[in-house]
């Protein structure tokens, strides 16, 4: 029965019965009326104190766990889009550090300072908070895990608790979980460069190690089937002068060239260079 029927009932009884008698209430029924009224006070009390604390629970819950799903989701964004993942393997930190491809975010960190989650793109950039005053964050660690056949990943924990003094909106959450790296680039047609030439296949602070196991670079040094190349050029096999082309006029342009002249039948091939004389003149000399 709905309590505020039951109250009505209650006066309803005991004003018509005295309106009946027309005589005054009794100490007695003062007294039950008293704590039949008591009772229901507590009772509407008692279920305003559980539904309020039961929202206000709620209400803890869909912060941290909003929180924490926005947390994720930037951090899980960044490590796909990053060209290397800049951490010491299999070991714990707080700071994640990500390399970026464009110059504007790279690199990129994501580190806890005074229980609050940021982001900073490039080393001068203004930190940029993933978390409100409305949560706290503890115990946030990145640590990256190498694959040999996959890309690398970043296993990822933290915990997230809403901030409040009140016992009942101190709800926490455990986070662990991992992000991985997205696959390399992959085309399908030519790779191929804009009308007007002006760009550049890698840039000097990020050196290609190799192009297919094959054509290898050590700083300035460029190795052909050498893993680390000790000299300009360094090649593992011959190196082979198929000049069928005419062979231009020996100049200060082609200074230093070397040049195979292949002969008809019954005819030596020679080999010349193309150097300068004392003279101050140039000529291709045989060298064979």
């Amino acid at each position: 029965m709905n309590p505020r029927s039951v109250l009505f009932s209650i006066f309803y009884f005991l004003f018509s019965r005295r309106a009946k008698a027309r005589a005054g209430f009794t100490i007695f029924e003062l007294i039950v009326f008293a704590g039949i009224l008591t009772l229901i006070i507590v009772a509407f009390i008692t279920i305003l104190v559980s539904v309020t604390r039961v929202h206000v629970r709620q209400s803890a819950a869909a912060e941290v766990n909003q929180q924490s799903q926005f947390v994720l989701q930037t951090i899980q964004y960044r490590v796909e889009q990053a060209s290397v993942i800049e951490l010491d393997e299999n070991a714990a930190t707080s700071t994640l550090k990500l390399r970026m491809a464009a110059s504007s975010s790279d690199p990129t960190y994501i580190y806890l300072s005074a229980n609050v989650i940021y982001l900073r793109e490039t080393d001068g950039g203004a930190a940029q908070p993933l978390t409100s005053n409305k949560v706290t964050v503890t115990d946030l660690t990145f640590t990256k895990r190498a694959h040999q056949r996959a890309p690398d990943s970043v296993s990822v924990g933290f915990t997230i608790q809403y901030n409040s003094q009140t016992v009942g909106e101190r709800f926490s959450q455990t986070i662990a979980t991992a992000v991985a790296r997205v696959n390399a680039a992959t085309f399908d047609s030519n790779l191929v460069p804009s009308t007007t030439a002006t760009y550049d296949v890698g840039v000097t602070s990020q050196v290609w190690k190799s192009v297919n196991n094959i054509l290898y670079f050590s700083g300035s040094n460029v190795g052909i089937g050498v893993l680390s190349p000790g000299q300009t050029l360094e090649v593992n096999g011959g190196v082979r002068l198929n000049t069928t082309d005419s062979k231009p006029t020996c100049s200060a342009s082609q200074r230093g060239t070397l040049w195979v002249v292949q002969s008809g039948a019954g005819v030596a091939d020679t080999v010349q260079a193309c150097v300068k004389s004392a003279a101050d003149s140039y000529a291709w000399q045989n060298l064979y």
